[in-house]
């Protein structure tokens, strides 16, 4: 299941023009943002949001099987090496760091593993599962999104915390579920997507009309049956019941891989993965 990343690590070297273009940033629009936040309902402060594991969608209790995948995704040949962030169109997110800001377009670890990989099973078990009623949950801490992807299940609850105290701008841009886009003045702590997301559909961009910079993901899912790596690489989907399944792992940049794998109740399947950048 999800495991926020604690901390992560981008590393920096000039690109060939056609890798350097693949790994550019999509800047958000030229929309103004929206005046008012989406309603916070119920939902805890955001201290005590943070403090229980922010992007955790809440589903490790809904699976039904013993069988385990889990793996490690890395990437392969020479790494390059990203421009840090420009954040001079606002000077109160550059004083929020004491040194250079990478993108989150390509997190490494130690060993070449691949933060920010969302893996999942294609072929999961046909059933309808509940959604959680924990929100999953997307912090706006240092003009950054954390965690920079995530996957909710239909119709959980999605909020956007703001560790800021910035104005905010969430602009959703899913394709299936409808449109939204949130704004977030210093003085609003959190606000929930409403509606819900309750139509699964693949990852979609979620991007500030404030700073252009800040963009995030998020799948809408079926089942549970999915992760997302941190600075590790590793990833564990577990409850599954036993059978054969193709296995997929997505980035930002670089596209889906997949492998099919057989597990039996009990045990535990390993599936890594590598990406590398296009050659030419």
């Amino acid at each position: 299941m999800y495991r926020p990343t604690s901390t992560r690590r981008s590393i920096a070297t000039a690109w060939m023009p056609a890798t350097l273009l693949l790994f550019t940033f999509a800047c958000g629009g030229g929309e103004e943002p929206a005046e008012t936040a989406a309603p916070a309902g119920d939902a805890e402060p955001a201290a005590a949001a943070a403090a229980a594991e922010p992007g955790n969608p809440a589903v490790d209790d809904l699976g039904d099987g013993t069988a385990t995948v889990s793996g490690t995704v890395t990437f392969a040949g020479q790494a390059p090496t990203l421009s840090p962030i420009r954040m001079d169109a606002d000077p109160a997110c550059a004083q929020k760091h004491a040194g250079p800001v990478m993108p989150q377009t390509l997190v490494l670890g130690d060993g070449n593993t691949m933060g920010n990989i969302f893996v999942k099973v294609k072929s999961a078990p046909e059933k309808q599962w509940p959604a959680p009623s924990q929100p999953a949950t997307i912090d706006q801490d240092g003009c950054m999104y954390h965690p920079h992807v995530i996957g909710v299940m239909a119709g959980q609850p999605l909020q956007f915390l703001n560790s800021d105290e910035l104005l905010h701008n969430v602009h959703g841009l899913p394709e299936e579920n409808r449109e939204f886009n949130i704004g977030m003045p210093a003085t609003v702590e959190q606000s929930r997507v409403d509606p819900p997301l309750n139509t699964p559909e693949p990852l979609f961009p979620v991007k500030c009309d404030v700073h252009p910079w800040m963009q995030a993901y998020v799948a809408v899912m079926s089942h549970p049956y999915f992760d997302v790596t941190a600075e590790d690489g590793q990833y564990a989907i577990d409850r599954l019941p036993a059978g054969t399944y193709e296995i997929e792992a997505w980035h930002e940049r670089l596209g889906t891989t997949t492998q099919s794998v057989t597990v039996a109740d009990g045990e535990t399947a390993t599936v890594d993965f590598s990406f590398q950048a296009p050659q030419g």
